[in-house]
């Protein structure tokens, strides 16, 4: 008996603990379709923790048995699926987190609904054959062949995802982004550690333990790259660029280029259509360079420098920079279109390239440079 108390105990103090990363988590990235998608992976985990705790208390003979162990049954079922659809929406945060829009498109997500048929016809099924999970008449939970089969299942789901995560992670320069990689990259071991320890045949509540130190840590991790944000263009801050600049250079010793880039007449579009849409503006700004930066072989590294000023740092040769500056020009110039935006909008861009011996202050200051000739020559610009 106080063992069964102990158990229940540990899936309701992570019950508890989920309860408060969701509450925290409920501001971070609020609009965002990652965040969406992970505020579903932690309400799937409480549902989760709740129906085994539940189950626990049926179980356990700790609250009166209902007719035909029914409670239980009912409780272990509601547990298995919610672990499965906490796989399936830990895939579609890690999608999304990696800018892919499969999740977000309702004409595609419906077939990547097809997977969780493997899970649900196991659990369906497992009323009347019990080869998922049985409960004897002296209330022992005996685990059946298809518990190891849906476990490596939702493993093999997750080490597939996993994989996906470590490709795009060799595109990425951000060391505070690799890190959050990195991390997400853990969350398989959460399950194959379950179903390893499963086989010891102990009553030891190591997923939900694990599962929960492994969402509480990509929470932290995500509240990093929030404070690492620009608030309203949601791309890379100045403190975020200098620290990136710095441990860049430290090692690098390929190309490197930075560009920095201000928007033309900015002051302009404030004085006449007000600062609202100078925000929207400064928005699609962003917007542009995230695509037109989207197909370099490297991820380049996108920060708003200050005002209406934005920098990219970028490892690409001289003419490969060249094609970008014109990729994002087009792009810019076709979301303003999109947008029906009343008046124009153009970047100036400065470009410096880095050589060994420059610190960071020094190529920000010669593309600063670079960019204040260009507005300078330009013909009825300002600064």
């Amino acid at each position: 008996m106080l063992a069964t108390i102990l158990y229940a105990e540990i899936y309701l103090f992570c019950f508890i603990l989920l309860s408060l990363v969701l509450f925290w988590a409920r501001s971070l990235n609020a609009n965002s379709a990652s965040g969406r998608w992970f505020r579903l992976v932690l309400g799937c985990y409480l549902c989760n923790y709740l129906s085994n705790f539940l189950f626990t208390l049926f179980n356990g003979g700790i609250l009166p048995q209902g007719k035909g162990l029914f409670a239980s049954y009912f409780f272990k079922s509601c547990y298995f699926l919610s672990l499965s659809l906490g796989v399936y929406c830990w895939c579609g945060y890690t999608e999304t987190d990696m800018g892919n829009t499969t999740f977000q498109d309702p004409a595609k997500a419906k077939y990547l609904l097809l997977p969780l048929a493997v899970p649900v016809l196991l659990i369906l099924t497992n009323f009347r054959s019990h080869l998922l999970f049985g409960i004897s008449a002296e209330q022992a939970y005996i685990r059946g062949p298809h518990f190891h089969v849906l476990m490596l299942f939702l493993a093999g789901c997750s080490i597939f995802e996993t994989l996906r995560i470590l490709s795009a992670a060799r595109r990425e320069s951000d060391p505070v982004r690799l890190g959050h990689r990195r991390l997400m990259c853990t969350f398989p071991l959460c399950l194959l550690a379950a179903w390893i320890l499963s086989f010891v045949g102990e009553r030891m509540p190591v997923i939900c333990v694990c599962i929960t130190l492994q969402l509480l840590c990509v929470y932290v991790g995500s509240t990093n790259q929030q404070v690492s944000l620009d608030k309203l263009t949601q791309v890379n801050n100045r403190q975020n660029l200098n620290g990136y600049l710095s441990h860049k250079l430290r090692t690098h010793t390929d190309d490197l280029c930075l560009l920095m880039m201000d928007l033309d007449f900015f002051k302009e579009i404030n004085d006449t259509y007000g600062h609202l849409e100078g925000d929207a503006a400064l928005v699609r700004v962003a917007n542009a360079l995230k695509l037109a930066c989207a197909g370099c072989r490297r991820r380049p590294f996108i920060a708003r420098y200050g005002g209406d000023e934005f920098i990219i740092a970028v490892e690409l040769r001289e003419g490969e920079v060249d094609d970008l500056c014109q990729r994002i020009r087009q792009t810019l110039d076709r979301l303003n279109t999109e947008a029906g935006a009343p008046y124009p909008l153009q970047l100036s861009i400065g470009c410096a390239k880095w050589s060994e011996g420059m610190t960071y202050t020094q190529l920000i200051g010669a593309a600063d440079a670079e960019l204040y000739k260009i507005k300078k020559g330009r013909t009825g610009s300002r600064r």
